[in-house]
């Protein structure tokens, strides 16, 4: 039976929210993910983060109090979730190029920013296939990221250059693998570091070759994803998966990494590539 779309839920607990102090533990909780899967759920849906969906939702709905009501800047800026007006009136003009005081008066034509409830982006459902993989353990090399601010394209690089046919022991050359690192404990935002690996899988009973990491991965199901095409359109295929699929399926997420597989059929820039996204399942 197809569930209600988790992420329509939390749109509209943020929408009712505006006017209140909004948690992304509490939106989260709307859709029945952790926050950290959460945010990266939204983005890959949307294409904004969290944050910055709320500071322009809040910004759009205050630039029509400004228009047409009398209320002061400061009430707005405390009803808006601002802790003073000078901090209001830098958040509008980031978002408008103006500030409240001169919209006042000028009274001109706004363009609004418009909630995305049954707006989201991805129309396609995918179909995956399903896997159980055993334990396995991977080495390789890991970079920091933030939502704002991305150091895999520069990881993958670097990878390509040192290690990519280059590690003695390696169990399979020809498969490197994606991995974002799963950590339910981090209280998740825009800024929030998380940290993404490209590795290859290695045995486990060798020692981790100098100037490698390594991770273990437990045994768990997946669904698996066929991505067609260039990578930049991948955060299309990940909007399906987390908008479409998963909250339509019979399953959530798991609590562990999730991996992207660059195999034989993988070819940079080629319309032709082909690429798996492996997503750790259970049972609702």
């Amino acid at each position: 039976m197809q569930r209600r779309n988790e992420l329509d839920k939390a749109l509209g607990y943020i929408e009712r929210g505006l006017k209140d102090r909004l948690i992304l533990e509490d939106i989260a909780a709307c859709a029945n993910m952790s926050a950290w899967h959460f945010h990266r759920v939204f983005l890959a849906s949307t294409g904004i983060t969290v944050g910055e969906y709320i500071r322009k939702r809040r910004m759009s709905e205050a630039a029509k109090e400004l228009v047409f009501t009398s209320k002061p800047i400061k009430q707005l800026a405390g009803e808006y979730q601002y802790e003073s007006q000078a901090a209001f009136t830098r958040s509008f003009t980031c978002v408008y190029g103006i500030s409240p005081g001169k919209l006042r008066r000028q009274v001109g034509p706004m363009h609004f920013f418009h909630p995305m409830i049954q707006s989201v982006r991805g129309e396609k459902m995918l179909k995956p296939r399903f896997e159980t993989k055993a334990a396995f353990r991977v080495v390789g090399i890991s970079c920091q990221n933030t939502m704002k601010q991305n150091s895999i394209p520069a990881l993958w690089n670097d990878f390509n250059q040192r290690l990519c046919g280059k590690v003695p022991g390696a169990e399979n050359f020809e498969h490197a693998l994606g991995i974002c690192f799963y950590d339910p404990e981090v209280e998740m935002n825009e800024d929030t570091p998380f940290t993404y690996m490209a590795c290859l899988e290695y045995p486990e009973d060798l020692p981790t070759p100098e100037g490698l990491q390594s991770r273990n991965l437990s045994t768990a199901d997946y669904a698996v994803f066929v991505h067609k095409g260039a990578l930049d359109t991948l955060s299309d295929t990940y909007d399906a998966i987390y908008s479409q699929w998963l909250p339509n399926s019979e399953y959530r997420r798991g609590n562990s990494d999730d991996f992207e597989l660059y195999g034989e059929d993988f070819e940079y820039g080629s319309p032709d590539s082909i690429m798996e996204i492996w997503v750790p399942i259970v049972k609702a």
